[in-house]
Order: C-alpha cells, then structure tokens, then sequence
C-alpha cells in the first residue's frame, strides 16, 4: 500500500499597524492594504489596526481602530508630561494578544504612538516586523522632511529599536537610514513595495493606448511644495514652452489644485489637467483603475521629488511601459536607472532635465526602452512579494 503524506501548511495569524491609514493618500498605505488583502488570498489570516476610522470599503482583512481615547492619553503623557503610564494601553493590548493569538505583529509605517504600542507588545513577549516608509526614519533638513526632527520622537525611537525583531528595508536609502542608527546588517531584510503587474496588465490590455501628437507627461504625488517638487514645476513647464514641447501634464494628487496659485499655471491651464483627487476606497488592490488608465493614456512619468524611500509611483508608471524622467535624488536612483528604463538628471540641472522631456517626443526613443520598464516593474509584482514576506515572517516564528 502506498502511504500518502500530505505537508500541513501553516495558516499565520498577523496584524498590520497602520501609524497612517486611509482616507490619508500614500504608499504606505497602499502597501497596507495590497498586502493585507493578498496575504488572505495566499491563505492566511490577517487583521489591520488603524488610529481613525477609514473609508476602505473592500477589504478582506477585518479593521480595528485602536481606542482613541486609551492611546491619546497615554501619547500626551509620554510626550508632553514624560510620564509613561503605557500600562493602561498594555492591559487594552493583553486583552487582545489572549483573544486572537497573533504569530507576528508588522507595523507598516510609524509614529509616535507605534513606538508606544511596540514598546508594549515586546513586554508582552510579541514577535514584531516594522517597515519604516520614509518620513518615519529619514531626515532631510534642507527641506525640513522627517519625523525625526522632532528630538522627542528621534529619542523615543532610538529607545524602541531594542524591541523590534525585525526590519524590513524597502530600499537601500531606508537602510543606510537603519544602519545610521545602529541598526545590524542580520536584523534587516530587503522587501520592496509592491505594485499588481496583474492588474495594470488587464487594464492595458482592455484599454489600448490612443495615439496623440502631443507629449502626453503624468507625476503622480500629493502636494508636498518641497519634498516632492512642486515648486519646480512651472519652471520646466515653461522651459518646454519655450522649447516649443507640445504637451499636456497631468497630475494627480490631493491638494494639487494648489499648482493653480502659481501664475504661469493659472495662465496656461490648457497645457495642465490637475486631478485633485481619485479615491482609491472601492477597489481591491490600488492604484485604482482610474489613475492606472491615466498612466496607459500617457507617454512619460515625471518625477520631481527632492526625496524619495522607494517611489511606488514610478514602477506603476513603469508597469504601464512608461520611461521615468527624475531628478538623481535618494530613492529615485534606485528605481530609475539612467538610459535603462529612464533617464536621471542631477537635481540643480533644469535645463538638462528639460531637453530630456523634449528628446522623448520621439517615439522610438520611448519604445526602445519600453520592454526595460516593464521587465523593471515585474521584480517588484505584489504576489511574488508577498511571498517573499511569508516565508520572512515563517524564519522568524
């Protein structure tokens, strides 16, 4: 008689904690729930925990605001008062551990009161992920970006580190940021952020690209005036006027109907479509198919940014075979490799970044380099990530 062996697989238990979560537009966010949703599909069990409520409305994962009132009190006491009175949110957390008996707690972005809560778990013998996203480890003072700035938070974390497992590097910028604060080499481990190639495939394949005389330019960002460019923008928007570019910018992001305050854009919003705003709430995976269609309209992703962590928007824009035109800054260098799938200028060079915009009129200049962007795009796909994040979180338990 021949013996069948059947391999159990085991079937985790994780919270995701969301420092920001929607309706606040991000990556991190995004991250949150693609993972989130595509964990469940993979077969296991996952529920998010957020600080407000939000206006996500598909979700497989179950959502749990944390007790506002609980966490608030004991944020103002550490923060404002030094007192740490976090054994009223541990006796909150207690409840919580003996009810669902979470494998790993992964903590996808922070803020202050995420420290509180790691501190917290760790004394409660949890096993604890972070994946700092940006602004919760970088610093930047010429531009005055990071939450470390902020000496109480910078010490707090400095504090907390000792009680996370492990870290998660989304890019090489976030761990030279971890290294810089003595983080070891065997405690860090690279997974990137995600797009669905899936998805963005169907979405091109449904939609076919029309063809257009003009130059047809996207960024999408949330309106950061310096972090994310937003001041450099009429400036090359009229070098290409000048330059006689025929083209049409579209830009996508809350609070970008502020571009409107400069004159030259106020003065020329035939060459600008600004879309404030495309929730992103009533779609399994984002980005939603309303901007992945704005990136198949379109014929070149350009990135301003002084600074990025890793630039989700760019491999989206790749993922829909466009060239990436950035500023050589950290993050972006990592994404963008010069004359592979884009082209990076250094940052105080406009005229240089201009004429690349121009060169890329010519259509077979943009499709020597297509297959590049997409074949760019797909190391990064959502399922084989999470994957990669399944057997992370199997090596720790």
């Amino acid at each position: 008689m021949i013996k069948k062996h059947f391999i159990k697989v085991y079937k985790m238990k994780i919270a995701i904690v969301s420092g920001i979560f929607f309706p606040a537009p991000g990556g991190a966010q995004i991250q949150s729930h693609n993972f989130a949703n595509k964990l469940i599909d993979l077969g296991h069990d996952v529920d998010s925990y957020i600080f407000n409520p939000t206006n996500i409305k598909i979700n497989n994962y179950k959502i749990f605001v944390i007790n506002k009132f609980l966490s608030s009190f004991v944020f103002f006491c550490e923060y404002y008062l030094y007192l740490n009175i976090s054994f009223i949110l541990k006796i909150y957390f207690k409840r919580i551990i003996k009810n669902k008996k979470y494998d790993i707690w992964h903590f996808n972005f922070v803020n202050f009161k995420c420290l509180i809560i790691i501190n917290i778990l760790k004394e409660l013998n949890q096993k604890i992920v972070v994946t700092f996203q940006g602004v919760d480890v970088q610093i930047d003072h010429d531009i005055n970006y990071g939450y470390r700035l902020d000496k109480k938070y910078n010490q707090f974390l400095l504090k907390t580190l000792k009680n996370i497992d492990l870290f998660l590097n989304i890019s090489d910028t976030i761990k030279n940021d971890l290294k810089k604060i003595d983080i070891s080499d065997n405690k860090i481990v690279y997974l990137p952020n995600t797009v669905d190639v899936k998805k963005i495939n169907n979405i091109k394949n449904l939609k076919k690209k029309t063809i257009s005389k003009q130059l047809r330019l996207i960024t999408v960002a949330r309106y950061a005036k310096k972090k994310k460019g937003y001041d450099l923008l009429p400036i090359i928007a009229q070098k290409l006027l000048e330059l006689n570019v025929d083209y049409v910018w579209t830009i996508i992001g809350q609070g970008t109907i502020k571009l409107l305050d400069n004159r030259f854009i106020d003065s020329n919003k035939n060459l600008f479509n600004i879309i404030e705003n495309i929730d992103n709430h009533d779609e399994k995976y984002f980005p939603h198919s309303s901007i992945i269609d704005k990136y198949n309209q379109s014929d070149l992703y350009v990135n301003l940014a002084r600074i990025e962590s890793f630039g989700i928007t760019f491999v989206e824009a790749m993922a829909s075979g466009l060239p990436v035109v950035s500023f050589n800054s950290k993050g972006a260098n990592e994404v963008v490799l010069d004359n592979y799938n884009g082209y990076l200028v250094n940052s105080d060079d406009l005229d240089i970044f201009t004429k690349k915009i121009q060169d890329l009129q010519n259509n077979n200049l943009i499709n020597s380099i297509k297959d590049n962007t997409i074949k760019t795009a797909e190391k990064y796909d959502l399922e084989l990530v999470t994957k990669k994040l399944i057997n992370i979180y199997k090596k720790l338990l």
